[in-house]
């Protein structure tokens, strides 16, 4: 039999998780409080990373694996390409572990390490530490790369996330970032932050799948990631499904 509490505890790691879904482009299963394995598929229109196409503003698919345990660990991988110069690709392989804990019945901290690499460019590899708090509407996070996207520019980057349901199958997005460079590196056009937004709805079309529509834009400034042109603004379609 679960507990009320274990329930809760339950609902604080899938925050989590989705907030790994977002980034990582998969959707993982939900359930009771108890050791998870689960995997995903998903294709969107375009992958925007904190505003920034990654994809010279193309469609991607990724495939994704994740673990979460009881006891607050979780864990995962995922696979996309990317395209950081205009017509070289390049496979991501992205990894993260971390564990979350609870701090009140409905708020929980986390605290982890994500790790990236990029086959056939592996100039780009990077890694961060991360730290937030989060429930089922809302989550607050922090970021530090001493080498972002593998250039010599350390990064922080901030973000604030929520979400509502509007009816039983659809539900309203918002999420606004920051990520400025430190020390004595210029950024994109001589500013060292870029801002982005992120704003949409989200559709329940069945038990393991979801749909999307987001409207991402992005400031100018910040660190350099890309080496072409692509729109500061567009909407993005997306569609995953869980196993």
């Amino acid at each position: 039999m679960t507990c009320a509490s274990d329930v809760r505890r339950a609902a604080l790691r899938r925050s989590t998780r989705v907030r790994h879904a977002l980034w990582a482009g998969s959707l993982l299963v939900s359930g009771a409080a108890q050791a998870q394995l689960g995997a995903a598929i998903a294709v969107e229109s375009d992958n925007r990373f904190r505003g920034v196409s990654l994809t010279d503003g193309r469609p991607d698919l990724r495939l994704s694996v994740s673990y979460d345990h009881a006891s607050g660990v979780f864990a995962g991988a995922a696979a996309t390409q990317v395209e950081f110069m205009r017509g070289r690709h390049a496979l991501q392989l992205l990894g993260y572990t971390g564990y979350v804990a609870r701090v009140t019945p409905e708020l929980g901290a986390e605290v982890g390490v994500t790790s990236s690499t990029f086959g056939g460019n592996t100039r780009y590899d990077y890694s961060e530490i991360f730290t937030g708090l989060s429930n089922e509407r809302w989550s607050l996070r922090a970021y530090y790369a001493p080498r972002y996207f593998g250039f010599d520019q350390a990064t922080v980057y901030l973000e604030v996330g929520a979400n509502t349901v509007l009816m039983p199958r659809w539900r309203a997005f918002g999420h606004v970032g920051a990520l400025r460079t430190l020390g004595g590196i210029e950024g994109e056009a001589g500013r060292r932050t870029r801002a982005d937004l992120r704003v949409g709805l989200g559709f329940s079309a069945a038990a393991a799948v979801d749909v999307q529509l987001a409207w991402v834009t992005a400031s100018r400034g910040g660190p350099y990631v890309v080496e072409y042109g692509a729109r500061r603004s567009t909407f993005v379609l997306s569609a995953q499904a869980s196993f």
